[in-house]
């Protein structure tokens, strides 16, 4: 498998490439709800989220750079076994797939979606917690549109 060194490195490098990318599309968010009427545009919260997840990518950088290691994971691989790799691959491509869901179709319909198949990459095959992941969407939906007036679409 993967050295840890490498993977974190590559994954570092991606999470500030996306992360530009996101930074770029919060940009264009419009000023309504709540934090419009606080006085602080749409696009704080998101970038700062993302800003914070920059400099950790950056010191993950820098410490694999510098020391040629972060904790103590000196030539550690990344998964165990080929069953972890291809449930994170599969966790990858579900993230992908739902980024792809929102941006055409919305908000709700990712948000049905990334929950179960999420569930499924990772092998759980329990209904009661399919169940309890689509109770706490709708929770979060409640939440956002009707206490905090943010409409999720």
């Amino acid at each position: 498998m993967f050295i840890q060194r490498i993977a974190n490195t590559v994954f570092a490098v991606l999470v500030i490439l996306v992360s530009s990318y996101f930074a770029w599309v919060a940009e264009g968010f419009e000023a309504t709800g709540l934090l419009a009427s606080s006085g602080l545009p749409s696009k704080f919260f998101p970038q700062l989220m993302l800003g914070a997840m920059v400099a950790c990518a950056i010191i993950v950088c820098y410490l694999y750079g510098v020391k040629g290691e972060a904790g103590g994971d000196t030539g550690e691989t990344v998964f165990g076994n080929k069953g972890d790799a291809r449930r994170g691959i599969l966790m990858l491509a579900v993230s992908v797939a739902c980024y792809l869901t929102w941006r055409s179709f919305g908000f709700i319909p990712m948000a049905l979606l990334l929950g179960p198949l999420s569930l499924l990459a990772m092998g759980i095959k329990q209904p009661l917690i399919y169940a309890t992941v689509w109770v706490l969407t709708g929770c979060i939906y409640i939440v956002f549109t009707y206490l905090l007036g943010i409409q999720l679409v």
